[in-house]
C-alpha cells in the first residue's frame, strides 16, 4: 500500500525546494497548488460552480478567473470565503487522491500541500506529516527577498497564515531549512533513506 507523506510548511520555508529533492530521487509529488490551478481553468466544472456563485464579474472576457478580484472578495467577506472553499476544496482532495493511486507503484508518495493546519481533519488519506521549517527571521528575509515585498506587506502574509507552533504541532518530522541548499538536500535524502525503509 503507497504510503502518503503530505509536505507543508509556511511561505518562504523552502517546500517547493524540498519537493523538487523528492522528484530528483524517484518519488512522486502530487501538488495542490498545480491542481488548484488546473481547476482554475476556464469551463471546469469547479469554475462554472464559481460563476454561478460569485457571479459573471469575477471572470474576464475570454473565461479567465479574475483572481485579483475573487481574492479581494474572499478576504473582505468570511461567508464568501466558506463558500469558495466549499466549492473547491472536495474537487482538489477528489483530483489529488486519483493522481495519488496512479502511483501505486511507488513505496510512497508526496503530497504539496501548504496550508494542511487548516485542514488537517479533511486529509484521512495522509500517513505522516513532513514539516519544512525554518526560523520566522529566514522566513521574513526569504519572503521580501522573492516576492520583493515591502517588511509589512511580507508580515502580514505570514500573520495570515497557520503559526509555526500550530504547524510544529501536527508533524510527524520536521526537516530544518535555515541553511544552504546542501544542506536542505541532504536531509531530503536522509528522511528518503529511513522512510522507505518503514515503508517495505
Amino acid at each position: 500500500m503507497t504510503k502518503v507523506v503530505a509536505v507543508t510548511g509556511g511561505i518562504g520555508s523552502g517546500k517547493s525546494e524540498v519537493c523538487k529533492t523528492f522528484v530528483d530521487l524517484g518519488v512522486p509529488v502530487v501538488d495542490l497548488d498545480d491542481i488548484a490551478h488546473a481547476m482554475s481553468a476556464p469551463g471546469s466544472i469547479a469554475m462554472q460552480t464559481v460563476r454561478q456563485t460569485f457571479g459573471d464579474a469575477m471572470f474576464a472576457a475570454d473565461g479567465q478567473l479574475d483572481r485579483a478580484r475573487l481574492r479581494e472578495l474572499v478576504f473582505a467577506d468570511p461567508d464568501a470565503l466558506d463558500q469558495l472553499n466549499q466549492i473547491m476544496h472536495p474537487a482538489i482532495r477528489a483530483e489529488a487522491a486519483r493522481q495519488i493511486a496512479q502511483h501505486s507503484a511507488s513505496a510512497y508518495v508526496i503530497l504539496a500541500i501548504p496550508l494542511l493546519v487548516e485542514s488537517r481533519a479533511d486529509w484521512t488519506m495522509i500517513d505522516h506529516v513532513l514539516l519544512v521549517d525554518c526560523s520566522e527571521e529566514t522566513q521574513l528575509a526569504r519572503v521580501m527577498q522573492r516576492n520583493a515585498f515591502s517588511e509589512a506587506m511580507a508580515q502580514a502574509i505570514i500573520a495570515a497564515q497557520s503559526s509555526r507552533q500550530e504547524r510544529l504541532a501536527i508533524a510527524d518530522s520536521v526537516i530544518e531549512n535555515d541553511q544552504n541548499l546542501q544542506d536542505l538536500h541532504e536531509k531530503v535524502l536522509k528522511f528518503h533513506q529511513i522512510f522507505s525503509k518503514t515503508c517495505q
